[in-house]
């Protein structure tokens, strides 16, 4: 009877009939570990549309959660829109003294009777490339050095403004290269903008909207340019090369991110209008000037964040990009800090 029990036991348990005498021994788990790969993942890739436009959200909320964590970084807003404000005055004094209309287009020339440089020029291209120039040089180096401090604290160490545009002095000649660039396509752009150059009204403004259109699309192919020269060391050709590579990558979330600020915007400014419209049924000539000012200033200071932010998402689009994953100060997940 005890035979036939243990018979039984045995086979329902699978042991071998000729192991009573040795001590049951156990192999260790073996862990299932994915194939190593040389190529990083692709973005997305697997995800399908729902996860790129998952990604895009991320990388746009966790921006401005970023700012909002590391609020040093708003030295960046308030010194780019400096050079905004440099580039705007400046522009508009050429335009004003070369009797050119500030309202490309519109026919509308409101500068001295008698035109001081002749638009076309060679002081005028002279003048005009010398301020792009200026203002492009500032613009990028200003983003390079906040790409320089979204990296450190993306590796986990404390980010200063100091720092940032230390580490972008170090790569001041090749972003002075590429705003060279920018300053000789502003040249040929701004020579289109002239309105005798051009027929009527209509044809002025297909004109002037297909070269904004251009321009947009040269800049967001080569957006990833600024990061590639600060964070891989290289030069303008291969970085021009890469970006375009990195576009092909993320053009969705870029996508994503474009629309969602671009709903931002459009948001705040209803709202700000409200009180406008508010006024002007009031019939206040002084309160309706004051809430202008206001509007204006409100405007000034969500471009000059905005642009801050827009810097922080290009540099969470390019580790992306680089590594295929999203970064975890994207996600809303701590940071692990470098040792010291």
């Amino acid at each position: 009877m005890i035979f036939h029990l243990s018979e039984l036991f045995r086979k329902y348990r699978a042991w071998c009939p000729n192991s009573d005498a040795r001590p049951l021994r156990t192999a260790p788990p073996v862990l299932a570990t994915p194939p190593v790969t040389h190529n990083p993942a692709q973005p997305g890739g697997g995800a399908g549309g729902s996860g790129r436009i998952d990604h895009g959200i991320k990388l746009t909320i966790g921006s401005i959660r970023l700012l909002v964590r590391n609020r040093q970084l708003l030295w960046f807003s308030l010194l780019t829109g400096l050079v905004m404000i440099f580039s705007l005055v400046s522009g508009l004094s050429l335009q004003f003294i070369s009797g050119t209309a500030l309202f490309p287009g519109t026919g509308l020339a409101t500068g001295p009777a008698s035109v001081m440089i002749s638009h076309g020029s060679l002081p005028w291209i002279a003048l005009t490339f010398i301020i792009g120039l200026v203002g492009t040089f500032l613009t990028y180096y200003l983003l390079a050095a906040l790409i320089a401090c979204v990296s450190l604290i993306h590796s986990g160490r404390a980010a200063t403004v100091r720092d940032g545009l230390a580490h972008a002095g170090q790569y001041r000649w090749p972003l002075f290269s590429w705003a060279m660039i920018w300053a000789c396509i502003g040249v040929v752009f701004s020579f289109f903008m002239n309105p005798s150059t051009m027929g009527s009204v209509l044809v002025n403004f297909g004109i002037i909207y297909g070269s904004m259109a251009f321009m947009a699309c040269l800049y967001v192919l080569t957006l990833f340019v600024v990061p590639l020269l600060v964070l891989d060391n290289n030069d303008i050709v291969t970085a021009v090369t890469g970006s375009l590579s990195l576009f092909r990558k993320v053009w969705a979330e870029i996508l994503v991110c474009f629309i969602i600020y671009f709903l931002i915007v459009f948001v705040v400014m209803l709202i700000c209008l409200v009180p406008m419209i508010a006024i002007g049924f009031s019939g206040s000539a002084s309160a309706a000037v004051a809430v202008v000012v206001a509007y204006m200033l409100v405007m000034l200071i969500l471009l000059f964040i905005g642009s801050t932010i827009v810097g922080i998402t290009i540099t969470g689009l390019y580790l992306y990009g680089k590594t295929g994953t999203l970064p975890a100060m994207f996600e809303g997940k701590p940071v692990v800090q470098a040792p010291v």
